[in-house]
């Protein structure tokens, strides 16, 4: 969604480089005020836009003079809202002991003249994801538990935004645009546009159908790559805390299926094999919500969309690596078989 109903990272993505040297002058910058340095050269993680020479953000473990570990964080690029901002104004609200945000030690927000901005965090490296990697069935288990606490008991949180005051569909409309130019100025071509063109059509055609139920303030990416155990104390910790934003019903959802279905590495992977597996999902909402996501359009619509995209940018128009073009091919073509089945079945 736009940037109006929070931190759109992708909103950088055009101008975006590799970010070499400006890592460098930051890690040597906070080495010297504050005492973080790094512990080696491994990096956590690296947040990249669809392309690795693009690159928007950093996660490496870090120690100062007396010891202690930490993480440091670095977003290289500009954003409306600086997450040690997000995180306190989420964590005082949060109403249960089980799940919570990371522990700031420093933060310090994007500025131009500084080029940069960077949190040190309490170092959680040594706790289990919620998935290793795609969610077997006892991972689903400990999803639906997660996800039971974080709708009651966390949810409804207080935004720091006004409500978006426009429609769904324009703000849907908004949101295509905006990838749309991504996957236009993209160096990676692995979709015939003339097919984007096509699905884009019947897309916005079903958009301007829909009835939707507007928009909640929630964590935008809670797939189990995002989420850490605390088997100790039965807790989670939430990382991503720059995408609380308002985000349509379900979304809590929407995003880990969607990242279930983006790890599939199979050669023969089928529309079938994506349909059996978002089933599995709506089993896991019905358990913590009680209503049947096969009755509700709106949710059709959701996964509609994130095929449209994916197919679009996410597969389409994203860097790929040699050793899995095979397998990221073979699941692109199940995505725009699915997008093609939901608009016969679910419309």
């Amino acid at each position: 969604m736009s940037s109006s109903t929070g931190n759109r990272i992708t909103d950088n993505a055009l101008g975006a480089d590799d970010g070499r040297s400006l890592i460098a002058r930051a890690m040597s910058e906070i080495g010297s005020q504050h005492g973080w340095r790094p512990v080696d050269d491994r990096v956590l993680f690296s947040g990249i836009y669809y392309d690795s020479a693009k690159v928007g953000s950093l996660i490496a473990r870090v120690r100062n003079a007396r010891g202690e570990y930490a993480v440091l964080k670095l977003q290289l690029r500009p954003l409306p809202f600086d997450e040690g901002f997000i995180i306190r104004h989420v964590q005082k609200q949060i109403k249960t002991h089980r799940i919570r945000l990371p522990n700031l030690f420093l933060d310090v927000p994007w500025s131009e003249e500084q080029g940069y901005g960077y949190l040190v965090m309490e170092d959680l490296s040594h706790l289990p994801h919620l998935w290793a990697t795609r969610p077997d069935e006892q991972a689903f288990q400990r999803h639906t538990e997660f996800l039971a606490e974080f709708m009651h008991k966390v949810l409804p949180i207080t935004s720091y935004l006004p409500v978006p005051h426009v429609t769904p569909q324009s703000k849907y409309r908004e949101s295509f645009d905006h990838f749309y130019s991504i996957a236009r100025a993209s160096n990676h071509r692995h979709i015939d546009f003339r097919e984007i063109e096509k699905m884009k059509a019947v897309y916005m055609a079903a958009l301007e159908r829909m009835a939707f139920d507007g928009f909640h303030f929630t964590h935008g990416h809670l797939s189990g790559h995002e989420i850490v155990e605390d088997r100790k104390t039965d807790s989670w910790i939430l990382f991503a805390n720059l995408l609380w934003s308002f985000r349509p019903a379900q979304y809590e959802l929407i995003f880990p299926l969607w990242v279930d279905l983006m790890g599939i590495r199979d050669t023969q992977v089928t529309r079938e094999v994506l349909s059996t597996r978002i089933e599995r999902w709506i089993q896991l909402w019905r358990e913590i919500e009680s209503v049947d996501l096969n009755e509700m359009q709106s949710f059709w619509f959701s996964i509609l969309e994130r095929a449209m995209m994916t197919a679009m940018l996410d597969l389409g128009s994203s860097e790929w690596k040699d050793s899995e073009a095979n397998e990221k091919q073979a699941l692109l073509s199940a995505w725009q078989k699915l997008f093609y089945w939901i608009l016969e079945e679910q419309f």
